[in-house]
């Protein structure tokens, strides 16, 4: 397969995000976009049936049934397509947490909804084999690092914004430390969860803990046990 050419003007206003996660979408032609989203989920089908040893650029371009060399236009490392796999996940969340700060429905409500999407995600062996893998790749590549960083920035102060829908009383301080704290718990449920863990009988119950939890930060409340 021919590598198609790119036009120099695409190079131009190529963004920094969108060259963290190889050739623009928008710079490629209908047959190039096709080959871009194969590779992707070629590449996604392989981390995971097979984890990070059998996630390889020659792996990948076999199964996408190209060379390494026309692989390489689209993605020039390993690392590009990890970050192209994650990067409409990541958007996603930001989108759930954007229409959650836009919506009509009462802050509660879209905490409430917001609540819902990560437990669901944290009992997704699928989500969570994901997200590990981009978060051990984190440690060791920038690009991936810079996009960890920014999703979660993002994702505390809106999170935490909503906090101080719900309960009026938190200072913005106090609300990014909610904010922080319910994240850290989101991801400990996907490890415990996602992670092979969810037949343990002591996980019974964990989503109503969960839940409680979260009403103890964000409102002060306890719950009846606690109360007695």
């Amino acid at each position: 397969m021919t590598v198609p050419t790119e036009p120099r003007t695409t190079r131009k206003r190529r963004t920094a995000t969108a060259a963290s996660t190889g050739a623009d979408p928008e710079g490629l032609r209908a047959q190039g976009l096709r080959t871009r989203n194969a590779i992707i989920r070629v590449a996604r089908k392989l981390l995971l049936e097979g984890g990070s040893l059998e996630f390889s650029l020659r792996a990948v371009a076999l199964g996408a049934g190209i060379s390494i060399s026309n692989l390489q236009y689209y993605f020039p490392t390993r690392q590009a397509v990890l970050r192209a796999i994650m990067a409409p996940i990541i958007d996603a969340y930001l989108e759930d947490l954007k229409r959650a700060l836009d919506s009509r429905m009462a802050p509660r409500e879209a905490l409430d909804t917001l609540l819902d999407k990560a437990l669901t995600d944290a009992s997704s062996h699928k989500e969570s084999a994901l997200w590990w893998h981009f978060v051990s790749l984190a440690s060791t590549d920038p690009e991936c690092a810079r996009m960890f960083d920014e999703w979660y920035d993002t994702l505390t102060r809106g999170i935490a914004e909503l906090a101080r829908a719900v309960n009026p009383e938190l200072k913005t301080a106090e609300s990014l430390h909610v904010a922080s704290l319910l994240i850290a718990m989101a991801d400990g449920l996907a490890l415990q969860l996602g992670a092979g863990r969810r037949k343990r009988a002591y996980h019974g119950g964990l989503n109503k803990a969960f839940r409680a939890t979260v009403n103890h930060l964000v409102l002060g409340e306890r719950s009846t046990e606690e109360a007695g």
